[in-house]
């Protein structure tokens, strides 16, 4: 049985969870911010992709934005009507982040050659801490956000909805030249596995 914020607050373990779960989070997006800055400072790899050497870049920068925030916001809007899905999903994406770092760590990438670069307004003013991030890569974290979503609600209209616009935004980001292929493939595959983990762990 669903409950509400107010009864979900009335108990003393749901709200010792649901503090640790945002700390966690904080702290995760905290080390995240700091490794994105390290990150940039290394040499990575570089490959003729096979998908992205068959087009040239087009700057979609304001479509993608607008397109990942819509769902992105749409789908909190949606999973705050319950407090479970929302704390599901608040460690679905943790667990996400954390593989994200690893990802970044062990398969270092140079962008692609014509890459356009991203203007993603609210990544520039926190996480790229106002410079032009190109090395944060392995895998696209806009893609496998949206796609979060697409497997971790819970109805299957939504869940619909949240894969044809993983889709919508995995095409733009290769329109863009932002990340190879292999980023905007390995990304529903890492969220998948992070909401896995979350409901084998199951800490609610």
């Amino acid at each position: 049985m669903d409950i509400g914020w107010k009864d979900y607050f009335s108990q003393q373990r749901k709200i010792i969870v649901f503090s640790s779960s945002l700390l966690l989070l904080a702290s995760v997006l905290f080390f995240f911010l700091h490794f994105l800055t390290f990150n940039e400072t290394r040499t990575g790899f570089t490959f003729n992709d096979p998908v992205l050497s068959r087009f040239q870049p087009i700057d979609v920068s304001l479509l993608t934005f607008i397109s990942t925030y819509a769902f992105g916001l749409s789908g909190l809007a949606i999973a705050l009507r319950k407090p479970e899905l929302f704390i599901k999903m608040i460690q679905a994406y943790t667990i996400m982040t954390i593989i994200r770092i690893i990802c970044l760590y062990l398969v270092p990438l140079e962008p692609p050659v014509n890459i356009i670069p991203l203007d993603d307004p609210f990544l520039r003013s926190s996480f790229y801490s106002g410079r032009e991030n190109l090395k944060d890569l392995f895998f696209s974290g806009h893609t496998a956000t949206v796609c979060l979503f697409a497997f971790g609600l819970e109805k299957k209209k939504q869940r619909l909805i949240f894969t044809a616009g993983t889709v919508l935004v995995a095409a733009l980001i290769l329109l863009q030249h932002v990340h190879y292929s292999i980023d905007v493939i390995a990304a529903p595959v890492v969220s998948f596995i992070a909401v896995k983990l979350q409901q084998k762990f199951n800490l609610l």
